[in-house]
């Protein structure tokens, strides 16, 4: 398969997941979120509410509250990429003695939001490989009522309920996320991918964390909602390559960097 010139990219967002783990030792009082454009393309928004927890928004910048984002280190957080495959939204959500990295990556290419069955699925396998050879362990579809995947409409836009887990010893700084629940949102010319990580034993927590993100969603459609997800025998192209690699990039950064801050916390 070939591999898209900007994957080239990727070992320099090597373990974007680490970050977050040092959340999970910061705890602080709710604060709400409001309605965030997340996507200036597509008019994609989201709100980023949960109940009774706190939302730290730390992209897009213009919305950082410091309230919310006590104790975590900002100053930190590096710019996400831009251009066709880019970072929209990064959020740490701290509820109770759990935490949830989310995070909204979008994908640009000429009509990639025209995906059946086959793609769907093959996206999902291709980012299963992927996730593996970076985690370095084996990763799973954590299949749903016997289902790969769950199509589900919002707002009258189609969107893919999918999520996966990772076998990672318990205590393993990765593990904290290394289990997800994923969304894509099609758009005419974009895909956008919504990511809820966690710790697997939080997995199922992570999925109510996403569905009360997910309902929020509003988006113009630009897709014919009727053939999405349809069955077509079609060829898996390079377009839901490119989207499985965006989607391990807007992830495995966060492992490197939440080393790299635990390193510094433990000289000082």
């Amino acid at each position: 398969m070939i591999q898209p010139t900007w994957a080239a990219k990727l070992p320099a967002w090597r373990g974007v997941c680490r970050f977050a783990q040092l959340c999970f030792l910061l705890m602080a009082p709710a604060v709400l979120a409001e309605r965030v454009t997340v996507d200036s393309e597509t008019k994609l928004s989201l709100d980023f509410s949960i109940k009774e927890a706190t939302s730290c928004i730390l992209v897009p910048d213009a919305k950082y509250d410091a309230q919310a984002c006590e104790g975590i280190p900002r100053r930190n957080v590096p710019a996400p990429p831009e251009g066709e495959h880019s970072v929209r939204a990064l959020v740490i959500v701290r509820q109770s003695d759990q935490v949830f990295v989310v995070t909204l990556t979008s994908v640009r290419r000429p009509g990639i939001g025209e995906m059946y069955d086959q793609h769907i699925r093959g996206f999902i396998q291709a980012t299963l490989k992927q996730l593996s050879q970076d985690f370095g362990a084996p990763v799973h579809a954590v299949q749903d009522a016997g289902k790969l995947f769950t199509l589900q409409t919002v707002g009258g836009v189609p969107v893919v309920r999918w999520a996966y887990t990772t076998e990672l010893p318990e205590a393993s700084e990765q593990a904290h996320t290394a289990s997800a629940a994923i969304y894509l949102i099609p758009s005419q010319d974009a895909l956008d991918i919504l990511s809820i990580n966690t710790h697997r034993r939080n997995l199922d927590a992570a999925k109510g964390v996403g569905e009360q993100v997910i309902s929020t969603l509003q988006v113009p459609l630009t897709v014919d909602a009727g053939q999405f997800g349809a069955d077509m025998a079609w060829a898996l192209g390079l377009r839901i390559g490119a989207a499985g690699v965006a989607l391990v990039v807007a992830i495995v950064l966060w492992v490197w960097l939440w080393r790299r801050f635990k390193k510094r916390h433990v000289q000082a």
